[in-house]
């Protein structure tokens, strides 16, 4: 499933009460780590048909970093049922993929 780049915070929750699993990948598009971490992202996207992935380039939407707490980037948030159910911030490959395994098993 190909990622959905969305700048608007609104069009965000909106995608996130729509759909059971979401990843939202928060990054800047002149981020060294995000730029690291993007061709990984992607790979899971097209592996993973039950989860829902967003990208988020936060230097578009001061707003989303204020709602989302972002401190570090990149920063992947997982939603189950529009509720945040973990994160994994920085360039941890590991990290990222047992999370995003473990949001498609629920």
């Amino acid at each position: 499933m190909p990622v959905i780049s969305i700048s608007d915070l609104s069009e965000l929750r909106t995608v996130i009460r729509a759909n059971n699993r979401v990843i939202v990948n928060f990054g800047r598009s002149e981020c060294k780590g995000c730029q690291f971490m993007d061709p990984i992202y992607r790979r899971l996207s097209d592996e993973y048909d039950n989860i829902v992935f967003v990208l988020v380039d936060i230097g578009k939407e001061e707003a989303m970093v204020e709602k989302y707490k972002i401190e570090l980037i990149p920063t992947f948030k997982f939603f189950e049922h529009s509720v945040e159910a973990g994160e994994v911030a920085g360039t941890i490959v590991c990290s990222l993929k047992e999370g995003v395994k473990m949001l498609s098993a629920v």
